[in-house]
């Protein structure tokens, strides 16, 4: 995987995929963690973005996307565990197979990585605002980002 650490300050190179079904989105978290993000992880050495989403999410939910188009690609620097990140993801908008059973689901789930680390849950698109979601700009950005015809490029500083 792309991650690597200099000094104190660590670098990850992210995919993730969007997945919006009825205008809820999929979201996962951990229970360590007080926040939500996007269902995805880190690109491998000689892997295409494109490519590291589709095994991402089979690898958390044993499941085959569909990935459909890059989103945006954002940057984002933050800290996490004391230690100041920067990362630089690429998120693209991807898609269940037709009538999977997951795109039913209205309470929490745990994904089948790790012993079931990764907890997910959707949420409808418009109650992201009142969210601890990251990145930040999913508060405000998710429905032009699915109508936009144009990859995205964004900056944030936390």
């Amino acid at each position: 995987m792309i991650t690597f650490e200099k000094g104190n300050t660590k670098f990850n190179f992210r995919v993730a995929g969007i997945a919006i079904h009825d205008n809820r989105v999929l979201l996962h978290t951990t229970l360590k963690d007080d926040f939500w993000n996007l269902p995805g992880g880190r690109v491998e050495f000689n892997e295409s973005t494109n490519q590291a989403v589709v095994r991402e999410l089979q690898e958390e939910l044993d499941i085959e996307v569909q990935n459909d188009k890059l989103l945006f690609v954002n940057e984002d620097f933050f800290e996490y565990d004391g230690k100041p990140f920067h990362e630089i993801g690429f998120y693209y908008l991807i898609s269940f197979p037709e009538g999977h059973e997951i795109t039913k689901y209205e309470e929490e789930f745990h994904g089948v990585e790790d012993d079931g680390r990764l907890i997910f849950k959707w949420f409808p698109i418009d109650q992201l605002k009142e969210l601890e979601v990251y990145p930040e700009i999913l508060r405000t950005e998710l429905l032009t980002l699915k109508s936009s015809n144009h990859i995205q490029h964004f900056v944030n500083h936390r």
